[in-house]
């Protein structure tokens, strides 16, 4: 196959150009049998390149849960162009089940079409839903599906969400499966856009800085992804898996190759970060839908001052809801703006009015703590201003904003109805000035305007990749450094000992380290502790520094998952190779004490007796006062 090359420059023009300006012959891959076996209901044609879009890879890593008497859900998967896919299959498979005799069911609309309705049973069961969509059903780049669930329907009209004892849970390996044409992965453009997010980026056997930098965005910007070295081996069939492979600087910078009959990236050029960084941006939504790219402007001259819900891709849907609805947001410390940091939550909500004498009330919650709630206005919008509290952010936050209607009872007579809602898009985080960083999660607004990686080499980025990966996105500029230590800016530094100067609050030079609980208690002991990856925020002035101690299993974490094995809280961590064991702050946790039990000096018994200290002066005390006040006493009688 000859490569499709593209230019840095050339990279660019792929924002604005539709897919069907790139006309060119088809790739080997489409010339070449499909050895995929459809699944039921499903059939392929010679040629036909299959790919699954999952509900993980939509952002559902745990599935999709459906409860209480009804509930909505609204999916769009990306799509190419109709002319480019063959067939389209939706199957969804799932976990049913009810505490008591009811009548539930399931609508699958497409484009507000129903498509299917089927009755769910009472006893507990596993299945699959499968439902044909034709490629004329794709609008904007997307397919849109509706899930409508009614569950609890019985003759009891008293019951509600709190006795009904149903769910209906979609697991996350079920998703769309497009039959793609060769023409839906001719170009550069068209592969990038359609690619899985789980793959490989593959490094040369003794990479570059720029070659590690770029692997290292690659990775920021895909947490699904997997840095390997050398040449791993190709597989044949569906496109599972996206390959992206760094080459040399006299290589081009954006090249369209095929791996084993699969359509794979290779970057090359002499700014590969930059490539890289494209790849990860906003032009892969663009190149497959027009729409984003209008919807994505929108916010480009928002001021920094605050971020939209909008902004952070939250589902802002409307919802049927009879009982209880709950939209849930994710606030990554990397979508911030250099220096700023959340200082409080805007929360827009519509609710229709039911009739009740008892209004909905919409609360708010974030990273599980209650931020507020009020009662929703008749006839408009309600809005909750809430001030975030010291600590409460992390460097990744889950922000859960809920409605709940009283159902109406008295005789019951009423059955369940459900009322519209929605969280508006003008929800918003308000964004104040970041000051000097006291958490790690306080060092993604720090390294949004660049930072450098310190490494011995770049058999340490596949790890890093993971403990990084709350801290830098794939649009956080990076720089990596084989052992040089930047004259400026913040960096991180992947080494046995700290910085020169530096002041870590866990030191390695003074023997054995062993930390202890309130109770005295060993936590982490000597011995451990030497085999554990230490990761410490030190401060230089103003200037931050992270500080990686690795341990016998830092390779490891590169297979641990980032939400255990990425910094959070605290300011010193420990890891072994599964993920975080034990992360606190030393300016905020009084639980935790740092002891060397090879020193002796007089700080260090001051600190380990101090509650001993403590009772003997008071004891001095107490005697030097009785001691006085018998002297006072025997003045008095003498002079009697």
């Amino acid at each position: 196959m000859t490569p499709r090359i593209l230019s840095a420059s050339a990279v660019l023009g792929l924002l604005v150009l539709p897919l069907h300006a790139w006309t060119q012959p088809a790739p080997d891959w489409a010339r070449t049998s499909s050895t995929a076996t459809a699944s039921a209901g499903e059939t392929t044609d010679a040629g036909t390149l299959r790919r699954t879009i999952s509900l993980r890879e939509l952002g559902f890593p745990d599935g999709l849960d459906l409860s209480g008497l009804s509930g909505t859900r609204e999916l769009f998967f990306p799509v190419p162009d109709s002319a480019d896919v063959r067939t389209l299959h939706l199957r969804l498979p799932y976990r049913s089940g009810s505490a008591f005799e009811s009548r539930r069911s399931l609508q699958v609309e497409v484009r507000d079409r129903a498509m299917l309705t089927t009755a769910l049973p009472t006893e507990t069961q596993t299945g699959i839903i499968e439902v044909p969509i034709e490629p004329a059903m794709i609008r904007d780049g997307y397919v849109p599906i509706r899930l409508r669930y009614s569950g609890a329907i019985s003759e009891d009209r008293c019951v509600d969400q709190r006795v009904s004892g149903a769910y209906l849970a979609f697991l996350p390996e079920g998703g769309l499966t497009m039959g793609l044409s060769p023409k839906a992965a001719d170009t550069v453009a068209e592969v990038a856009a359609v690619m899985p997010r789980a793959g490989s980026i593959v490094l040369p056997d003794r990479p570059t800085e720029a070659q590690a930098a770029a692997a290292l965005t690659l990775a920021a910007g895909n947490p699904d992804a997997a840095m390997a070295r050398g040449t791993p081996a190709t597989t044949e069939g569906d496109w599972i898996r996206s390959r992206i492979e760094l080459a040399g600087a006299s290589d081009p910078s954006l090249a369209l190759v095929e791996r084993g009959g699969i359509p794979a990236l290779r970057l090359g050029g002499s700014d590969p970060v930059a490539t890289a960084r494209l790849l990860n941006g906003r032009w892969r939504a663009l190149a497959s839908s027009g729409a984003v790219a209008n919807a994505a402007s929108a916010t480009d001259d928002a001021p920094d001052r605050r971020l939209t819900f909008a902004d952070l891709g939250a589902d802002t849907s409307v919802q049927s809801i009879a009982d209880r609805g709950t939209w849930t947001l994710a606030l990554p410390i990397t979508s911030l703006p250099e220096n700023r940091r959340p200082s409080a939550l805007v929360v827009d909500v519509a609710v229709a009015d039911d009739g009740s004498a008892t209004p909905p009330v919409v609360t708010v919650l974030m990273n599980g703590l209650l931020l507020g709630s009020a009662e929703a206005e008749r006839g408009a919008m309600t809005r909750l201003r809430l001030d975030l509290p010291e600590g409460l952010t992390a460097a990744r936050n889950s922000i859960e904003v809920s409605v709940t209607r009283q159902v109406r009872a008295g005789d019951c007579a009423y059955s369940p109805q459900g009322y519209s809602a929605q969280l508006l898009p003008s929800s918003h985080v308000v964004l104040g000035e970041a000051g000097s960083p006291a958490d790690f999660s306080d060092l993604g607004p720090q390294f949004a305007g660049g930072v450098t990686i310190v490494v011995p080499g770049a058999e340490a980025l596949p790890a890093l990749g993971r403990l990084l990966g709350t801290l830098i996105d794939g649009e956080t500029p990076l720089r990596i450094s084989y052992r040089a230590i930047p004259p400026e800016g913040p960096y991180v530094l992947v080494a046995s000992t700290p910085p020169k100067g530096s002041d870590p609050p866990v030191r390695f030079d003074q023997g054995q380290v062993r930390l202890a609980g309130e109770d005295g208690a060993t936590l982490i002991d000597g011995a451990a502790m030497q085999g554990l990856t230490t990761v410490q925020l030190l401060r230089d002035d103003d200037r931050p520094i992270l500080w990686i101690r690795p341990g016998g299993n830092f390779a490891q974490l590169a297979e641990a998952d980032i939400n255990a094995a990425g910094l959070s809280r605290g300011d010193v961590a420990f890891f072994d190779g599964d993920g975080a064991i034990l992360a606190f702050s030393t300016q905020r946790d009084r639980l935790i004490d740092i002891r060397y039990p090879d020193r002796t000096d007089i700080a260090d018994l001051v600190r380990r007796y101090h509650l001993w200290l403590i009772g003997a002066g008071w004891l001095l005390v107490s005697l030097g006062f009785i001691y006085l006040l018998r002297r006072i006493y025997q003045a008095r009688r003498t002079e009697t």
